[in-house]
């Protein structure tokens, strides 16, 4: 049975009003409203089942009309809950942002979907965290999304979502990070309940949220949507193995409704990482052995870079193009003989244990060396004192430590390919076990050699450190004010490059990732308040952190495994908001290591752009050779190419021939417009835009309906719902007085004062949003509460004065999807007392109340009224079949469509693993076809399922099946809509006779 808010209905023998309505699997609670009786008035609480009740029709008393302001706030509360199926109609006043047209793409491509499923993958700043919030805000609003869930690195990053939602939104979500955090939730539920159940808006931190017994709690709650940020953590390892980030990502993707995953750098250069990411939406999209079936994903995809963003009008960039500069560090020179001496010792020190098979196990430690020493001198001779230390007072490790450690080095240096590098506590964590080593290789043999590498570092100069403090003084020369960020990878280069550049007198802050986050975050607060400082930062500072308020010149010391990590620095100035071109440089040795990781680097570029079609500048540089290989497959043989003279292997990046495809582009361009359109209408609509034109001249209107109660802005809304509440209206118009109960659990939230019972409000979006006033967008907890206090309201019937008597009608029509509102529309039936019924959209604006609508009414009005409601009905019903038809047809072609992709996604994998199915017609009276029964069934769900059963079939293969279906079953289908359901809201009788 659906009843809902503002119904009426019977129960007792009685007829009630609901006032409030929960529905649960097992029964429905109403809180009802006697409307009729000597109970008249009487509120109570029932539970259905046990008890019977029958939906009651709304009855209109057109003798004792209610006043117009109570009618007005009703059917504005049902206004703010209307929603269409798709993009015609979108929440005002989402929150406190100024909305620029290219973040509503997002927007509307989910509401397109049956099931929001997105990667967000917009460059770096382009505002992917604002465009998530924009999802959630219209999901809330459409009651689609109750329980939302947003899964965040920790540290600054999830500091920043709780602020943005809080501050920007006004959503209160629980930060879980800790045991603690957990504990305290848990003692606010019943003893044995899962602690997320009492948590409907939820952020956790993603090493907190992978423990068993989190993610155990967290499988268990149905997700109405889950956001997942920086969602390349979570890309699926080599086969075979699962990391815990990814069994989070996993669990939380089928037991979610809707997902967006938020990732600038969703292509590392692996294809099978991106179509992992891809799988978590929907398998379906994957054809399981780490490809991509078609072109379908783009439909789930947003990916556009800072030059797609323009003016619509003008065609003018919205953001400043970057300039990417790589910076040879030419040490080919006579003056710089021992830096090459150093290098081809070094080559010496570590090629001939590559090419030997003793320490192939541990090579990669020896690979890290060389990484090392082409960040700066230091941090490689740092290394080499570690090493002959341990092997002058540690002991040999035995052969089961040294399997086990060269384990975790490989799943150390997969982790940092992957995601550019690991966190401070792992990076220290594997440099010690790479000490440990090749402390271990190198026992036996002379430590001479290590000796004597650190007697060459001893007598050189460090060429990286000298150019970037040249690097440093030719951007001074230009701007001598400019502050500049500099980014490492290693501690020990780090202290290196602070220690020179204090010394030249340079004003230096440096975040390394053992820092504490108050060091960090004071230092970086200083960078963004300052000028004439430079701010030297591990990757600890590569994510989430925002830096172009007072900065447009990166320098990169040394070169990460990944492009991605690059991408995710630059995007700390290049983002949202940079009034300046960014200036970006890195640093490279040609002939070293360093120059071989660069090929490298383009070479997962380029395969990243194949499957994108569009990325963003992140080298500016292309190979002149194909690289086509591991890195270190070859990196044995870099010794014998040590400062070659006569190939030169990166050269500047000849734009032009780097233009992404042209459809893609004017598909992304295509869509930007169609967004721009839908702005700039709700823009009118809205109010955003009040100069001129139409709004301009529904601004005299507006402001009378302000004076009615009916006014679109949602504070007046909320003081207007209040004040039929408590039965005072607070003079100031930016102060609300509200009762403490309607304050309860928002203290938190800006301008809250709920031990004055006062609320300070704002009405200016672009507003900071760490002021002390509130602006009540749609999704603020103040504005539901008065949607659904002025939605408890009865069905009323009102009168007014108008230039033309009739009667004004006004209906609901809803269709649900799986108990959960798909769409909701408001028809509006205009009847002139001598027409005929007319749909009516401006109800907005409505006549005028009459100054005595509790005094007589026209009888011969109110009777020609009671036959005229009938034919409204009548209208409203047809329009409404129309638009369930319209609705229903666009829903079951989507669904169709999903359907049939996973059928056939699920017949190509059963094909794959058990082979095509085998027909078993033959003669009549033989025997039946030999081998297993599933080779001869057709549905391919049962075919799996009977080859899983097989104790013939190797286990992995078995297992590989209930995998596949386990991925099919949980891939959930989109719901069937419910039939159209249309209600009753309200009437006006409007009269003549009191016009002046």
């Amino acid at each position: 049975m659906d009843i809902q808010t503002g119904d009426r209905l019977q129960a007792r023998g009685l007829i009630w009003d609901v006032i409030a309505a929960d529905h649960h699997s097992e029964c429905d609670r109403y809180g009802l409203r006697c409307a009729e009786g000597d109970l008249a008035g009487l509120e109570w609480d029932i539970h259905v089942p046990p008890e019977r009740v029958t939906p009651a029709a709304a009855t209109f008393d057109l003798q004792n009309p209610a006043p117009l302001a109570s009618w007005l706030l009703r059917l504005r509360a049902h206004k703010l809950q209307e929603m269409h199926a798709g993009t015609g109609f979108l929440a005002r006043d989402p929150g406190r942002i100024r909305i620029e047209p290219y973040q509503l793409v997002p927007l509307m491509r989910a509401l397109e979907q049956t099931r929001v499923r997105l990667l967000l993958a917009d460059g770096v700043g382009l505002g992917k965290t604002v465009q998530a919030c924009l999802i959630a805000v219209e999901l809330i609003a459409r009651r689609r999304a109750h329980r939302i869930l947003i899964v965040s690195p920790p540290g600054p990053l999830l500091s920043q979502w709780e602020k943005e939602t809080r501050l920007r939104f006004g959503l209160k979500f629980t930060t879980q990070t800790c045991a603690a955090d957990l504990w305290d939730l848990r003692r606010c539920q019943e003893l044995g309940t899962n602690p997320f159940e009492g948590a409907p808006l939820c952020l956790i931190s993603i090493d907190f949220a992978k423990q068993d017994h989190v993610l155990d709690e967290l499988s268990r709650i149905a997700w109405d949507l889950v956001i997942l940020d920086e969602a390349h953590h979570c890309v699926a390892p080599a086969a075979g193995e699962i990391t815990e980030r990814r069994r989070l990502a996993e669990a939380l993707a089928t037991r979610s409704d809707g997902l967006l995953l938020l990732t600038a750098t969703p292509h590392d250069g692996h294809d099978a990482h991106f179509a992992s990411l891809i799988a978590l939406l929907d398998p379906s999209l994957t054809d399981g052995t780490g490809g991509l079936v078609g072109r379908e994903y783009r439909n789930h995809v947003i990916r556009r870079l800072k030059s797609h963003v323009r003016d619509p009008v003008t065609g003018v960039p919205l953001f400043r193009p970057r300039k990417v500069s790589p910076v040879a560090v030419d040490v080919r020179g006579p003056d710089h003989e021992p830096v090459r001496a150093f290098h081809r010792a070094l080559a010496a020190f570590v090629m001939p244990r590559l090419r030997s098979g003793k320490a192939m196990s541990d090579g990669l430690a020896f690979v890290s060396l060389l990484k090392r020493s082409v960040s700066t001198i230091a941090a490689c001779v740092e290394t080499l004192r570690v090493v002959t230390d341990r092997l002058s007072h540690a002991a040999p490790t035995s052969r089961a430590e040294q399997m086990e450690r060269a384990r975790a080095l490989r799943a150390w240096r997969r982790r940092a390919a992957r995601d550019g590098g690991l966190s401070a506590i792992d990076e220290a964590a594997r440099q010690a076990l790479e000490a440990e080593a090749m402390a271990d290789a190198l026992r036996g043999d002379p430590d001479t050699e290590a000796r004597d590498l650190i007697r060459l570092c001893q007598e050189i100069d460090d060429p990286k450190i000298a150019a970037l403090e040249l690097e440093i003084r030719l951007i001074r020369l230009a701007h001598p004010d400019a502050n500049i960020l500099i980014y490492t990878e290693y501690a020990d280069s780090l202290t290196a490059a602070a220690i020179t550049l204090r010394a030249a007198g340079l004003d230096v802050l440096t975040i390394a990732g053992l820092d504490p986050d108050e060091a960090r975050e004071a230092a970086a607060a200083r960078f963004s308040v300052h000028e004439g400082l430079i701010l030297i930062s591990t990757d600890s500072l590569s994510e989430g952190l925002n830096l172009q308020a007072r900065c447009h010149h990166l320098i990169h010391l040394d070169l990460p495994y990944n492009p991605n990590r690059l991408e995710q620095r630059n995007g700390r100035i290049d983002r949202y908001g940079q009034t300046h071109a960014p200036d970006i440089r890195y640093l490279y040795i040609p002939g070293t290591f360093e120059e071989r990781l660069l090929l490298h680097l383009i070479t997962k570029y380029e395969k990243a752009r194949a499957a994108l079609d569009v990325m963003p500048d992140t080298l500016g540089a292309e190979a002149v050779m194909d690289v086509d290989q591991p890195l270190i497959s070859g990196v044995s043989d870099v010794a014998d190419d040590l400062f070659r003279d006569d190939r030169p292997a990166i050269r500047s990046l000849d734009r032009a021939m780097h233009e992404s495809d042209p459809d893609t582009i004017a598909a992304i361009t295509k869509e930007i417009d169609r967004a721009f359109l839908s702005f700039d209408l709700m823009a009118v609509a809205h109010g955003w835009r009040g100069a001129s034109g139409f709004n301009a001249e529904m601004e005299p209107a507006r402001r009378a309906a302000a004076m009615r109660g009916d006014s679109d802005d949602l504070a007046m809304f909320v003081a207007s719902v209040i004040a039929i509440e408590t039965g005072e209206m607070t003079e100031d118009s930016e102060i609300i007085r509200a009762p403490r109960v309607w304050l309860e659990g928002l203290e938190a939230l800006p301008g809250i004062d709920s031990k004055a019972g006062l609320v300070r409000i704002t009405r200016d979006p672009t507003s900071l949003p760490d002021s002390d006033r509130a602006f009540l967008g749609r999704a603020h907890p103040l504005v539901a509460r008065a949607i659904h206090h002025a939605a408890r309201l009865p069905a009323s019937t009102a009168m007014a004065e108008g230039p033309v008597p009739g009667l004004l009608q006004v209906f609901e029509a809803e269709i649900k999807a799986g108990g959960r509102p798909y769409s909701r529309r408001l028809v509006t039936i205009w009847t002139a007392r001598d027409g005929k019924p007319e749909v009516c959209d401006d109800w907005l604006v409505p006549p005028r109340q009459r100054p005595d609508h509790a005094g007589s009414v026209d009888a011969a009005l109110v009777s020609w009224a009671a036959g005229a409601m009938d034919q409204g009905r009548a209208l409203a019903e047809l329009i409404a079949n129309d638009h369930a038809r319209a609705v229903r047809d666009a829903h079951l072609a989507a669904q169709k469509g999903e359907e049939r992709r996973r059928g056939d996604w699920l017949r190509t994998r059963a094909d794959r693993l058990c082979g095509p199915c085998l027909s078993t017609t033959g003669d009549l009276f033989g025997a039946p076809p030999p081998g297993p029964a599933w080779r001869h069934t057709i549905d391919p769900a049962a075919r799996l399922a009977s080859f899983a059963r097989d104790p013939e079939v190797a286990e992995p293969r078995r297992r590989e099946a209930n995998d596949t279906l386990e991925r099919w079953k949980g891939a959930a289908r989109a719901a069937s809509l419910d039939p159209m359901i249309l209600r009753a809201v309200g009437l006006v009788i409007v009269d003549a006779a009191h016009v002046r």
